[in-house]
């Protein structure tokens, strides 16, 4: 049987050596992924690395190092699957560059944007296989880049469903979640001159508007636009269940954007059994059906988001059916252990 690794940029999450919780009751399950490939590589991997590795630590961004030494370990696997996307292109320039590398099977969502198109075009095509969850972009890989169809595996993404379930609690708010190209603007516009209380758990927001253009907004600065009944701040894992347990829905307000920004937050709060009001925007188009299990409304358009919240709001056992049959699409198409599967099948396929 192949080897397959996989290598995983983890950041300030990186393998601890605390025990997992195999239930779910403390902590999402993500170690199910890893347990479906051996080895396994993440910034811990750079303790063992060489000195010489080790010593670029202040000068070259942990990607970096951990691709080299992915790639310096190569006789370790047959095969290497790496999520995360500024490693994922390191260790394919690297292994395109030295025509050394071994089966390379990435899992990416953003081909479009300017900073993974642009090497995706120059070294894209050493790769074995690609595995994406949003169809928006496996369409521009395939018309845009030229990757055949074949090559690119769409599989839904996951939400761990055992941590993130319904918990039985009274309606006291709604919340909204997540850092990247969030339209909190919009959203505090539209709470504006309501009594709807909000709670937004981000300790800061940031927007992609280009290659050199970002913004980031401080939740310091985002409470500062805010009203009285909004209240804004980062929280766990255990806090943020309980959150959207005492919402009555989620709102997820998205800048333009052509992949799914917001699909974490939606998946957790759909698992939950919430209702969650998202912005129609062109990449956001796989997991809500409108009407059914989510309500869409106008990017941009805090009007129209004003009256979906308050007629969400208003009608509560219309919130909480939709959730039920929100809580119901995850179990049947978005488990942890369906996309575990969906995965490794992608993978062996390509091989």
């Amino acid at each position: 049987m192949a080897r397959i690794a996989v290598a995983i940029l983890r950041g300030a999450r990186r393998a601890s050596t605390e025990p997992r919780d195999r239930t779910g009751a403390t902590q999402p399950r993500g170690h199910l992924f890893d347990e479906m490939f051996s080895p396994v590589y993440d910034e811990s991997s750079l303790d063992a690395a060489p000195l010489a590795l080790r010593l670029m630590n202040r000068r070259v961004p942990p990607w970096v190092q951990l691709a080299i030494e992915v790639h310096r370990r190569r006789d370790e696997y047959d095969a290497i699957v790496t999520w995360g996307e500024r490693l994922t292109l390191a260790l394919m320039a690297l292994q395109s560059l030295t025509r050394q590398g071994k089966p390379h099977v990435p899992m990416l969502y953003w081909f479009s944007k300017p900073n993974v198109r642009l090497p995706m075009r120059a070294f894209g095509r050493s790769l074995r296989a690609i595995v994406t969850w949003t169809s928006v972009q496996r369409r521009y890989a395939i018309e845009e880049l030229g990757f055949a169809p074949e090559k690119i595996h769409l599989v839904k993404h996951y939400v761990d469903q055992v941590f993130w379930t319904p918990r039985e609690h009274p309606a006291e708010i709604m919340c909204s979640v997540g850092r990247e190209m969030r339209d909190y603007d919009t959203l505090v516009e539209a709470l504006s001159g309501t009594s709807l209380r909000c709670h937004i758990a981000a300790d800061h927001v940031r927007e992609n508007r280009g290659v050199l253009a970002h913004r980031k907004v401080s939740a310091k600065q985002l409470a500062g636009q805010a009203g009285p009944n909004v209240t804004v701040g980062a929280m766990t894992h255990l806090d943020l269940r309980e959150l959207y347990a005492k919402s009555l829905f989620v709102v997820v307000p998205l800048l333009k954007s052509d992949t799914d920004n917001g699909v974490t937050v939606i998946l957790e709060a759909m698992a939950m059994g919430k209702t969650v009001i998202c912005s129609r925007t062109e990449g956001q188009v796989d997991v809500i059906q409108d009407g059914v299990t989510g309500l869409y409304v106008r990017q941009g358009d805090p009007a129209a988001l004003r009256a979906a919240m308050v007629a969400m709001w208003n009608d509560p056992a219309g919130a909480r059916a939709m959730g039920v049959r929100a809580r119901k699409y995850i179990e049947e198409h978005h488990s942890l252990e369906k996309f575990c599967r969906d995965v490794k099948a992608a993978v062996e396929a390509s091989l």
